[in-house]
């Protein structure tokens, strides 16, 4: 074999750093979809965090969801904590509706919805925040769980005529309870 022939077998069976690039690139890009994607469900846990503390509350004294924590408690707890979920939007509704009649009787279900929807996930992140990260500065930790309070508030939006499709049904119905 000749030497221009020995160059050429040897630079096409060379490790290619144009695939080993793109290898990199799609191993990084996996990565960081895979810390967003798990960021992204940590802050949908923490907004369904109330109705889902309350969902298991409820079902921890029900026996005939049996004695573990097995697929049947799990179904209870979420049929639960959607029941809660649709309570907020009932509420929701009544303080909308009872806003447009004029008064300040909005104010209590107004109230109630942000202790529940708000305070609730926020209080339970500063909580995460101060025993997952020992060594924070309280202020940044309440800090932290402001903001996220006020994205919730904003995610919810309670002063508006809103409401999504998962909850519309509860919602309009609160609103005709307190128009009628």
């Amino acid at each position: 074999m000749s030497e221009y022939d020995e160059g050429y077998q040897a630079g096409r069976n060379a490790p290619n750093i144009r695939e080993s690039y793109q290898n990199g690139k799609a191993i990084g890009n996996m990565a960081v979809g895979g810390v967003a994607l798990a960021f992204r469900l940590l802050v949908e846990t923490l907004v369904a965090s109330p109705f889902l503390l309350f969902g298991w509350m409820a079902t921890m004294s029900w026996s005939f969801l049996g004695p573990g924590f097995g697929t049947a408690r799990f179904v209870g707890i979420v049929a639960v904590a959607y029941l809660f979920y649709a309570l907020l939007y009932v509420l929701k509704g009544v303080a909308i509706a009872s806003r447009l009649r004029g008064g300040r009787r909005w104010l209590v279900p107004f109230i109630l919805c942000l202790v529940v929807a708000c305070l609730v996930p926020g209080w339970l992140l500063h909580l995460l925040i101060v025993h997952f990260v020992a060594t924070v500065n309280p202020f940044l930790a309440w800090g932290i769980s402001a903001l996220f309070m006020l994205f919730v508030y904003n995610r919810y939006r309670f002063t508006e005529d809103y409401a999504p499709n998962l909850g519309l049904w509860a919602y309009r119905r609160g609103y005709q309870w307190a128009i009628t």
